[in-house]
């Protein structure tokens, strides 16, 4: 915790909140204590790593708030920022870089809620992925603000790509798109379905849903900022060529049981 006083005479008694916020003063005060602040901070994760890494949860909003107010701050504490993953490890933006390096290719994978994306999580972290979590209300400004920091990382949440997930493989090339794709969506009864085939390395994982990164953002923070803007689900239906199930369902013909199939893939 940082503590101190202040002791600044040239500042009147008797003034308005608005003339304290546009006085010079104030404005070198508020310098000078960010200032003090980010060098705490940075003395804290070079000396005491591990204290410090025990206070993140607690302080981690404010230190970005910090950051999304404030340019040099943020410029001051940037080494210092810390990602937490699922397995509960912190990572700093250059560790999570090096530890994924030729896996992630850029990309920060994150989990907004790691309990309800468990089965996505594993999905990465089976292929040596870090999965970190961005789950407060400030981390989607914070991501959008990162990535237009000059840090050269974009922000993918686990249930929007399968980048990472694919393998190189020609099984499954032959299957019938076009076929698949209608028969899910007659099942469905959603002829606007997006339908493509990939080859997803668990093969055990027949099929997958992805929404659009920047679609999702855009809807959610139009939430957040009250906007009524309604915009409906818009998912793409992944589907697995190396699965059993796919491969089965591709030589298929419509029917009951052909609609009973795709209905329980898609739930």
């Amino acid at each position: 915790v940082l503590k101190g006083v202040i002791d600044c005479p040239d500042l009147p008694l008797n003034v308005s909140r608005s003339f304290l916020q546009n006085d010079g003063y104030v404005k070198r005060i508020s310098n000078h204590i960010a200032k003090k602040v980010a060098d705490r901070l940075n003395g804290l994760h070079n000396t005491e790593r591990k204290t410090y890494e025990g206070y993140w949860d607690d302080i981690h909003p404010f230190i970005k708030y910090g950051c999304l107010q404030d340019r040099k701050f943020y410029d001051a504490v940037k080494d210092s920022l810390l990602l937490k993953t699922t397995a509960d490890e912190y990572l700093t933006f250059d560790e999570y870089k090096a530890r994924n390096e030729g896996k992630a290719e850029k990309k920060i994978y994150y989990a907004s809620e790691p309990n309800r994306q468990a089965a996505s999580v594993a999905l990465y972290t089976a292929q040596g992925i870090d999965v970190v979590v961005m789950d407060t209300l400030i981390d989607m400004n914070f991501m959008s603000f990162i990535e237009y920091s000059g840090m050269e990382v974009q922000f993918v949440r686990v249930d929007s790509d399968v980048t990472g997930l694919t393998e190189d493989s020609d099984e499954g090339a032959q299957l019938d798109q076009a076929h698949l794709e209608k028969l899910f969506r007659d099942a469905l009864d959603n002829q606007e379905l997006a339908v493509k085939l990939e080859a997803l390395s668990d093969r055990e994982l027949p099929a997958m849903l992805t929404e659009d990164e920047q679609m999702r953002r855009f809807k959610e923070m139009s939430v957040i900022y009250g906007r009524d803007f309604p915009m409906p689900d818009k998912y793409t239906l992944v589907l697995n060529r190396l699965s059993p199930v796919v491969q089965a369902l591709a030589g298929m013909e419509e029917g009951e049981d052909t609609q009973l199939m795709c209905r329980q893939v898609y739930d």
